[in-house]
């Protein structure tokens, strides 16, 4: 049993280490193209900022920048606020769905132990729960497969 289950906890994390290196490396570069963004923005806004004050004045080179920062500031909200309703609506769609659905006899014999379990052992309940979630992964193709 404990050599079965050192086995599952080494598919599991096997991965683990790549993963943390791959999320370090593109945050990395994250940070960096962003620095580059808001550097080419600003040199954008200056830009701006010198052609309207070389037609019409600073003072209307300021509200001409400003205005259209607050325009482009209320379209993405505007864009973000569509974009979580339409998220909120999927959710619940998908929770009524879920709702309809009558769950097959065993797993819902399985949800029905499961707090009892989690009292009286809650790291081999977690650990068990885990390996089940991840031999019906694999065994019905979701996900990643094994990489090569």
């Amino acid at each position: 049993m404990r050599g079965m289950l050192e086995q599952i906890v080494t598919l599991a994390l096997g991965n683990v280490v790549t993963t943390a290196v791959e999320v370090k490396r593109k945050t990395i570069g994250g940070v960096i193209a962003t620095l580059f963004f808001l550097t080419a923005y600003v040199a954008l806004v200056m830009a701006l900022a010198f052609y309207v004050a070389a037609q019409a004045g600073p003072v209307a080179a300021a509200l001409v920048v400003a205005a259209a920062a607050m325009a482009a500031a209320l379209v993405v909200l505007a864009v973000v606020a569509v974009l979580n309703r339409r998220t909120e609506q999927r959710m619940l769609e998908r929770q009524a769905a879920l709702a309809a659905q009558q769950p097959d006899p065993v797993t819902a014999g399985l949800m029905s132990e499961l707090p009892g379990m989690m009292k009286a052992s809650p790291i081999v309940t977690t650990i068990m729960v885990a390996s089940f979630v991840y031999v019906l992964t694999r065994s019905r193709g979701f996900g990643r497969g094994p990489r090569v």
